[in-house]
């Protein structure tokens, strides 16, 4: 296990520089830097090649998060906007970033929160999936997920533009995205009822720091939301594939995850680097 402690996420210069990365067994991958602002045109939160192509494409960016406790928000996402602009500085509540086998896992805090997410992907599978856990010792918190979606070739860059609208078509847990008449469609599932609220918009304009400060766009369908109590989980997950009925087990999909060799060759090492595991 890798981990990388507070005074290490809570640095720009760290939190933005080094990265984490999982993978399952045919090449899919989820990454990002570990404060959660994408810094190069090859992150992305789902990330695998459409049937149309041999090239891997990110097919989802991320999701920023926002956790309402006591009426008070706070926003635990990271980005990066041109020039230099970074909002909302969520890397300032990590209190740790870990790394075993292919889980990463992301502790944020404050004074009246403790929540856990872990991402990891499932073998031979186009899934990826973000578990979110509440402690116990917190009070309860609204959670909100911002899903920020995309359709490119992973060395390519997006340039949105208001005339181009991603299909959506909203499941009873989820939704499914079309980004264009010929793009491969991919879902967002909950695993717990979520609430999504359509908005049908653009984030301009994301700085990638480690690519030359090239600029990308982002498009958000929606909102996403639900209420936790203290101790209560939810998951999520994304994928290109249609047969996803089952309900996950999370807890043994972050044991099979634990114990994948996510090591890395020696082309997508010199990709990502500083990866986390290899930089602590």
């Amino acid at each position: 296990m890798v981990v990388i402690p507070r005074q290490v996420c809570r640095d720009i210069n760290h939190a933005f520089s080094y990265e984490w990365i999982v993978r399952n067994s045919r090449g899919d991958y989820a990454a990002a830097s570990i404060g959660g602002a994408l810094t190069r045109r090859q992150h992305g939160l789902l990330v695998s090649a459409p049937a149309s192509s041999d090239k891997p494409h990110v097919m989802f960016a991320k999701f920023d998060e926002e956790i309402e406790v006591e009426r008070q928000t706070f926003k635990l996402g990271t980005n990066e906007y041109q020039s230099n602009v970074v909002n909302p500085d969520g890397f300032l509540f990590l209190q740790q970033v870990t790394l075993e086998g292919a889980l990463a896992t992301f502790e944020y805090e404050s004074a009246r929160f403790q929540l856990t997410k872990h991402i990891w992907m499932e073998p031979e599978r186009a899934r990826t999936f973000v578990h979110y856990q509440l402690s116990e010792q917190s009070a309860p918190a609204q959670l909100t997920l911002v899903p920020m979606c995309d359709y490119r070739a992973a060395d390519a860059l997006t340039q949105g533009n208001e005339s181009w609208h991603f299909g959506v078509e909203t499941l009873s847990n989820g939704f499914v995205v079309t980004a264009h008449d010929t793009a491969t469609p991919y879902r967002v599932l909950s695993y717990k009822p979520m609430t999504f609220t359509p908005l049908d918009l653009w984030y301009w304009r994301f700085q990638l720091r480690r690519d030359a400060n090239a600029s990308t766009d982002a498009f958000v369908p929606g909102l996403m939301r639900t209420t936790l109590s203290p101790g209560a989980a939810i998951t999520l997950m994304i994928t290109t594939d249609a047969d996803v009925a089952a309900y996950p087990d999370a807890e043994l999909g972050m044991a099979a995850a634990r114990a994948f060799d996510n090591t890395l060759s020696e082309t997508a090492v010199e990709t990502f680097k500083p990866v986390l595991y290899a930089s602590a």
